[in-house]
């Protein structure tokens, strides 16, 4: 077996991927597995993923209420609830801005259901990306001043808005900001700016997404409104009830998978199949989601909501999750299908666009790999696509990508960056550089403006940030948790290994590597998928499918090697049909053995 391990070790796959087994203390992984009478396998899972052995319990079995910290812990939360109770004892009407994407819909979703419960009035405002660009805007704030609202939530925005919250300040509008992105030196002029990101915030909830803040705004709400004379009466709402549509913001806002962040996931997907809310139903319908986990609610449902904000339609993921009504639920989730459908076809379209300037980009520089970061930039490209371009674009080439719609002398962008690299950061550093004109993000993600005369400089100065990081975070790699060679993988094999699930950022999909494997049979699948039948040591016929792998390098290499032993690397998942349960490897690389 260590033979193999160094033959891996050694040598890159098919793929030019380099797998490396995760650096496991294999006394580690036995104290873990003795003190807690848990599989071997399991427990290297988890000290792979550095679950210390006081965090077991947490990890297997999250509950929020084990692990929710008290929302007074984050800086300006109480100073904000008592503005915002003030304004609720005198009956005023609440404001609220929410980005367009899932993290901000369901953030002012939520806000709004739990103002509804107090029959609070509420009025949400999601900006419309192709004309507003993102946060609150001056438009945002006139509406609301017509409507007499004076007081206004940000969620999941206006971390850096200084200068339209200064314009909401000179109407006599009280801003309070509810954002997880990353903050400049500056920040704006709101009457509460609850964000873990903030340098003077120690309660250590910066892997929230703005929907977790959110979420602890609405307990700490509660809590103050339990003292409120005027709702003696009203009982209390089940915060746990909500945790469906934070489970949903969490997972498409891809944040860390771990602590609160996993208690709110875990739980929020049981409540999900259990008491599915109306507009997540709608959803699964047209989305023929079922069995509802990680990947259905970040690739099935999560798109179709994006949809909505990426294609004008900015408010339909708020009305969706909001309403009570089956038939505006039926209208609007087939609206959202179908405009899921449209911007798959545009995106489908930019992506091409764009791989066809890397590759001309590496192919004119003479390069033998991509640079250490993706530029690439058209007119008009449309701009709700962008950003799920580049992701596109960093999984292809795993390097820093930024896609970029250029109009007349202005350009928008989007950005998407790997492990080890802060893009956020950089955008913000960008903007204090004066090379753009204004931007922001987290470590992964983030968006900008910058005038046409400044992109070769944004170019430079990215290329710069990213030689100063160890350029080793460039080679495409990846972590296997195991090596099995005589393992008998079975649906008991799978249910010992899902308990470390959901996976998401910061807690991958355990994979494995299947040593010395022969190809039984193949067959093409449907868009070029490959259906495979494994056996190994000790297992026959073992189903397996490489999605989307038809052609070179590995389509190639499955499809020759009928007979001859192979290493694959993948993840096991349960295949259930007709009522049969069993399990399919999902095979996502290879070394000839």
């Amino acid at each position: 077996m260590q033979k193999e391990v160094l033959d891996f070790e050694n040598r890159t796959s098919v793929n030019g991927v380099l797998w490396t087994p995760r650096a496991l203390d294999l006394k580690t992984v036995k104290t873990l597995s003795n003190n807690h009478n848990i599989n071997p396998i399991l427990s290297k899972i988890l000290v792979g993923r550095n679950i210390e052995d006081s965090d077991v319990e947490n990890f297997l079995y999250p509950k929020v209420n084990n692990l929710i910290s008290d929302p007074s812990e984050i800086i300006d939360m109480d100073k904000g609830i008592e503005i915002l109770v003030n304004s609720i004892r005198n009956e005023e009407t609440i404001g609220v801005i929410g980005d367009y994407d899932v993290d901000g819909a369901t953030s002012s979703s939520l806000l709004k259901i739990f103002f509804n419960h107090y029959k609070i009035n509420c009025e949400i405002y999601i900006p419309d990306r192709l004309k507003e660009g993102y946060g609150p805007n001056r438009t945002a704030f006139d509406q609301f001043l017509k409507l007499g609202i004076k007081t206004v939530i940000t969620v999941d925005c206006g971390a850096t808005a200084n200068k339209e919250i200064d314009y909401a300040k000179n109407l006599g509008i009280q801003v309070i900001v509810i954002d997880h992105h990353k903050i400049d030196e500056e920040l704006p002029d709101s009457i509460a700016h609850i964000n873990p990101s903030r340098k003077e915030d120690f309660s250590k909830l910066e892997d929230l997404a703005a929907i977790g803040l959110t979420f602890l705004f609405v307990v700490a709400l509660r809590r103050a409104l339990r003292e409120e004379k005027k709702y003696k009466n009203v009982q209390e709402p089940n915060l746990k009830n909500y945790l469906d549509i934070v489970a949903l913001g969490t997972v498409c806002d891809v944040v860390q998978l771990k602590g609160l962040n996993r208690a709110f996931v875990k739980e929020g997907i049981k409540i999900i199949n259990k008491n599915m809310r109306k507009g997540i139903k709608g959803l699964c319908f047209v989305s023929q989601a079922k069995d509802i986990g990680v990947y259905e609610l970040g690739y099935l449902l999560g798109p179709r909501i994006n949809a909505a904000g990426r294609t004008g339609s900015p408010d339909l993921g708020v009305r969706l999750l909001t309403s009570v009504n089956n038939d505006e639920v039926s209208a609007i989730s087939e609206k959202l299908n179908d405009l899921n459908k449209d911007r798959q076809n545009i995106e489908r379209n930019v992506l091409i666009e764009a791989i066809e300037k890397v590759e001309d980009s590496i192919k004119q520089q003479n390069l033998n790999s991509p640079p250490v970061s993706l530029i690439v930039e058209k007119e008009s490209w449309h701009l709700g696509v962008l950003g799920i371009v580049a992701s596109r674009l960093k999984e292809k080439y795993n390097r820093p990508s930024f896609v970029i719609s250029t109009c007349q002398d202005l350009c928008t962008g989007s950005g998407r960056s790997i492990p080890g690299i802060d893009i956020g950061k950089i955008i913000l550093d960008a903007v204090n550089a004066g090379i753009i004109v204004s931007g922001g993000g987290h470590s992964m993600a983030g968006g900008f403006n910058l005038e046409k005369e400044k992109l070769e400089s944004f170019k430079e100065f990215c290329n710069e940030k990213i030689l100063e990081v160890d350029q080793s975070i460039l080679q495409k790699k990846n972590k296997y948790d195991d090596i099995l060679g005589s393992t008998d993988i079975n649906r008991d094999f799978y249910e010992i290994i899902d308990q470390a699930s959901p996976y998401g950022q910061g807690n991958s999909e355990p994979k494995f590597i299947l040593s010395n494997i022969e190809i039984e049979f193949y067959q093409i699948v449907g868009k070029g998928h490959l259906k495979l039948k494994l056996s190994g040591r000790n297992f026959k016929n073992l189903d397996a499918i490489a999605f989307g792998s038809v052609g070179p390098p590995l389509g190639n290499l499955l499809s020759n090697h009928q007979g001859s032993q192979l290493h694959l690397a993948g993840a096991i998942r349960k295949n259930d049909w007709q009522g049969f349960k069993g399990v399919q490897f999902h095979v996502y690389d290879a070394f000839i053995a």
